[in-house]
């Protein structure tokens, strides 16, 4: 039987009569020697490193990790694109709210308290590029790259039109669903921006400052001052 040279050293600390009568009565040759000098090794108290730990030592990583990680980050880096002028953005927040028939201003402004018009921000929640989707909210709106303007801007704007549609055109109510989910909004009995005035203060702090800094911007009929 041939011994693979990296079990070699193994070999020496192992009685030959075991080695011989292990490879006699072993159907599986080499695959069963290691596994039996695995576990001597093991009982002896060696410790066994890791492929994973040596390939954290090689790169000088302070910790390992899993192929299923090093292909996550990748997948995201890869994801991401490249910056975009704030001219282009403008015109696709344009093209695309028109398209959708939202108020291109309203989007403006979502965009801008969501990522500032970047489109490679990710907040700690998850929530990726210019209208800040979660992952959830991004697959049922179709969205494959929440990192491409086009794509995130379409997604966001969808789901925006959906709940302005769902609260009758009520933007205040639409913004406060957009920023705490509706579920929050509906569990106050929140359906129109009268009661949402009425209930203000029982909205997180955030979604109260997020709706005030966008209505802000907006004059009364809907477009930015």
């Amino acid at each position: 039987m041939k011994v693979p040279v990296s079990l070699q050293p193994y070999l020496q600390s192992m009685p030959q009569s075991y080695l011989t009568d292990q490879a006699a009565s072993s159907p599986y040759g080499e695959q069963d020697l290691f596994s039996d000098i695995l576990q001597t090794q093991l009982a002896s108290g060696q410790r066994v490193i890791s492929s994973q730990e040596i390939l954290a030592k090689l790169d000088g990583s302070k910790e390992w990790k899993l192929a299923a990680d090093y292909e996550a980050e990748l997948n995201t880096t890869a994801a991401k694109v490249a910056t975009v002028a704030p001219g282009a953005i403008l015109e696709k927040i344009e093209r695309t709210a028109k398209a959708l028939g939202v108020d291109p201003d309203l989007v403006r402004e979502v965009v801008r308290a969501e990522s500032n018009f970047n489109p490679n921000v990710v907040s700690k929640a998850g929530a990726k590029g210019l209208m800040q989707l979660m992952d959830k909210t991004a697959q049922a709106m179709r969205v494959r790259n929440a990192y491409d303007p086009d794509e995130n801007l379409a997604g966001g704007t969808k789901y925006l039109k959906s709940l302005l549609d769902r609260y009758n055109g009520n933007v205040k109510v639409a913004l406060a669903a957009y920023n705490a989910g509706p579920g929050r909004v509906g569990r106050l009995g929140i359906d129109s921006d009268e009661e949402l005035e009425a209930k203000y203060n029982q909205l997180p702090q955030e979604t109260q400052r997020y709706v005030a800094k966008i209505m802000s911007r907006l004059q009364p009929d809907g477009t930015s001052y």
